[in-house]
């Protein structure tokens, strides 16, 4: 079972919150790469590059991954490799995107 506590302040924690910025940062900038990327994609790479998405938001969508939750549960550290791979390759970036764009906050 999910430890709330740990998690919550984990996603408080400013060195946490850097890491996970810094690959959204990324993230960000290669959706804006692409030639037609998702609008909700697009919607939240301009608002990371404008510094107007909340940190400990980006921190909370991170540790929705059962293996950061897992490490932040046991008190281990999460690796920038685990981060970057929950980013872009489970796409928790989308994941963000489209939970912003359903609340109003992007694309409106």
């Amino acid at each position: 079972m999910a430890d709330a506590l740990k998690r919550i302040n984990m996603a408080r924690d400013k060195e946490f919150q850097d890491k996970v910025a810094y690959y959204m940062w990324q993230q960000a900038n290669t959706v804006l790469d692409v030639t037609t990327p998702d609008t909700d994609d697009l919607d939240l790479a301009k608002g990371i590059l404008a510094r107007q998405i909340n940190y400990e938001d980006m921190a909370m969508v991170a540790m929705t991954n059962a293996t950061i939750g897992g490490h932040i549960d046991a008190g281990t550290a999460v690796s920038d490799s685990e981060i970057e791979y929950v980013i872009v390759t489970e796409n928790k970036f989308h994941d963000l995107a489209t939970a912003y764009k359903s609340a109003g906050i992007i694309g409106a």
